[in-house]
């Protein structure tokens, strides 16, 4: 008994120490310093308690439901648009079997929807009417992309949104090529598998080899649906998104999305506790948790993309949170002291990454020390013409910056607060005096000959 109750605590003390790991240990190393495995590991795992860790702070349940909601106001004109597009390929009809099969248990809801979007398409069809009914179903479907955009810049802390004429551009493509994806995802499998019978028969070798295609056929389906899930996570936020980020939050989201499809619709999980509680209306609250479902994992997809592209600049953050100011200024006049060098010697400007590597400082804290010489205009972000990237260079003239310059300018940063009372007046000169005083002594040399 007595081993027994010493396992338990030994279990209990160890898990004790998981949280602690994960919010604090994982975060207080650094990688490079690590063997590649040992690398990898800890690296996918900050992503995922990242990822996790966002999906709490941003609140993307309260987010879904907002979404889930535009969606019920919107999902009209989408099946409309959606129908539009297939009706020009003469493909409205299939459209219509494919939904109507994806949808098993739920096919009271999708009969109404889909009566509703024909019936929009018929009043779409002439004159004043048809401009007025193109312009509100084009309005529709971009007010949902809008608060996709919306969502996904709060997730990635972008405050500045697109321009019109990018919002037009780029939700008219997204319009274009997300019913596309779609519609081919539900019907490439079939009607691929139905050509390659044909050829089977006329081809004797293409018989033999048949099953092995048929193997990899079955995957197209879903390889359309990680597509179309990483186009969202590489365009939608407005600001550049890694290939690599976008497509790995497209097979993640993009498979959970299929799961989700077979756990709420094939399967029609929870169907008859829902009928015994809303009789004829069941199929309502099913559909509404499948879209509230769909949309956490778009959201989650969207956290995912954003953790892999910054983890790095999560690293040593309750360490960067807690750097007191004299530490802040050293590490100022270390990375000015760099640039400038380069600059002098005509070398290429570097990013904040690279910058973080070249001098072994956390990513995030560069970040927020780049952006405090920015806003001294001793700094100025400028565009790589080969990269693309962010790049920081001087603002002013090198010959300006003393370190005396550089430190009273970031001493200077913000508001001022100076009470009008004797004792601030006295502060202040004698502040002022110590502040000429570093002025003159004779290591108030210049950045670059540091």
């Amino acid at each position: 008994m007595a081993k027994k109750e010493g396992l338990f605590k030994r279990i209990f003390k160890n898990a004790m120490k998981i949280p602690q790991f994960l919010l604090k240990d994982l975060w207080s190393v650094r990688l490079e310093e690590y063997p590649p495995k040992m690398k990898f590991l800890f690296k996918y795992l900050r992503i995922i308690v990242l990822s996790l860790r966002g999906s709490y702070e941003n609140k993307v349940t309260v987010r879904a439901s907002a979404l889930t909601y535009y969606t019920l106001m919107s999902i009209v004109p989408v099946l409309a648009m959606g129908f539009g597009i297939a009706k020009g390929f003469g493909a409205d009809k299939y459209l219509e079997k494919q939904i109507m099969e994806s949808v098993k248990g739920q096919e009271e809801v999708m009969n109404k929807l889909i009566t509703f979007s024909n019936s929009l398409l018929e009043r779409t069809g002439g004159g004043l009417i048809a401009g007025i009914g193109i312009v509100l179903l084009f309005y529709s479907v971009a007010k949902v992309l809008s608060s996709i955009e919306t969502s996904f810049n709060d997730i990635w802390k972008i405050e500045k949104h697109r321009t019109l004429s990018r919002k037009f551009s780029d939700y008219l493509s997204m319009m274009l090529i997300a019913p596309i994806l779609l519609i081919a995802a539900g019907s490439i499998h079939v009607y691929l598998a139905t050509q390659l019978n044909t050829i089977a028969k006329q081809i004797e070798i293409i018989g033999y080899i048949s099953p092995y295609i048929m193997f990899f056929l079955k995957f197209i389906p879903y390889l359309l649906i990680w597509i179309l899930f990483s186009l969202m996570y590489i365009v939608m936020p407005n600001t550049k998104v890694s290939y690599q980020s976008g497509i790995i939050a497209g097979i993640i989201a993009g498979s959970a999305f299929v799961v989700t499809q077979w756990f709420y619709i094939d399967f029609q999980v929870g169907v008859s506790r829902y009928n015994a509680i809303y009789g004829s209306f069941a199929a309502l609250p099913l559909f509404l948790i499948w879209i509230q479902v769909s949309w956490l994992i778009v959201l989650f997809g969207a956290e995912v993309s954003f953790a892999n592209q910054n983890v790095d600049m999560y690293e040593f953050e309750s360490e960067t949170e807690r750097i007191s100011p004299y530490s802040k200024r050293n590490l100022s006049l270390l990375i000015l002291n760099l640039i400038v060098k380069r600059f002098v010697n005509g070398e290429e400007a570097l990013t904040a990454l690279e910058l973080s590597q070249n001098l072994k400082v956390p990513v995030r804290l560069m970040k927020t020390l780049l952006n405090n010489l920015i806003q001294c205009k001793i700094l100025v972000e400028t565009i790589s013409s080969k990269t693309k990237n962010t790049t920081y260079q001087p603002a002013q003239h090198i010959d300006n910056f003393t370190v005396a310059y550089v430190i009273n300018a970031l001493d200077n940063l913000g508001a001022k607060l100076e009470p009008d009372i004797p004792e601030m007046q006295s502060i202040l000169r004698i502040h002022t005096a110590i502040t000429a005083n570093i002025e003159g002594i004779k290591e108030n040399v210049l950045m670059k000959e540091i």
